[in-house]
C-alpha cells in the first residue's frame, strides 16, 4: 500500500484550481465535491484521505493512486498525492500546477473586472499573461 502525502498549498480559489488540473491533461475527469469524499488506493482500497476535487486513478496511470485536494477550515487546499505517484506527479507537475493555477486565478479576477488579457508561454514553457486594464 502506498503512503499519501498531504502537500498545503496556497490553493484557494476553486475554479482555478479546476481549470489548472484540465490544462494538464484532467479535463472531463475531474470529479467535484461539496462534501468531501474518500480517495482509492491503487487496488481499489477505501484509503482515510477525503478530497473534494478528484482525479480518480484510472486517469492518473497505471497502478495509480486516486490524486485529491481537500478544502481545510482555512479556505486553502492540501493535496494528497501518493508516494508513487510522486514519480510523476512529484515536484516538476506540482510546479506546473501551481504556475498554472496563478494564471488561472489572475484570468478569473480579470473576466470578472472585465479586463482584456493574451497569454503566451515562454522559453521555460512557462505561461506568461499580460493584462490590458
Amino acid at each position: 500500500m502506498s503512503h499519501y502525502v498531504d502537500i498545503e498549498t496556497e490553493i484557494q480559489n476553486q475554479g482555478a484550481l479546476i481549470r489548472a488540473l484540465e490544462r494538464l491533461g484532467f479535463k472531463n475527469k475531474i470529479e467535484i465535491h461539496s462534501i468531501p469524499q474518500n480517495l482509492y488506493g491503487y487496488q481499489g482500497d477505501l484509503r482515510k484521505q477525503k478530497a473534494n476535487i478528484i482525479i480518480r486513478r484510472k486517469y492518473v496511470g497505471i497502478n495509480a493512486n486516486d490524486i485529491g485536494f481537500e478544502k481545510t477550515s482555512n479556505g486553502r487546499f492540501i493535496a494528497h498525492i501518493s508516494e508513487f505517484d510522486h514519480n510523476k506527479y512529484g515536484e516538476s507537475w506540482q510546479k506546473k500546477l501551481f504556475a498554472y493555477y496563478g494564471v488561472e486565478a489572475a484570468k478569473i479576477e480579470c473576466e470578472k473586472m472585465n479586463y482584456t488579457y493574451t497569454e503566451t508561454i515562454d522559453k521555460k514553457e512557462r505561461p506568461c499573461l499580460k493584462i490590458m486594464i
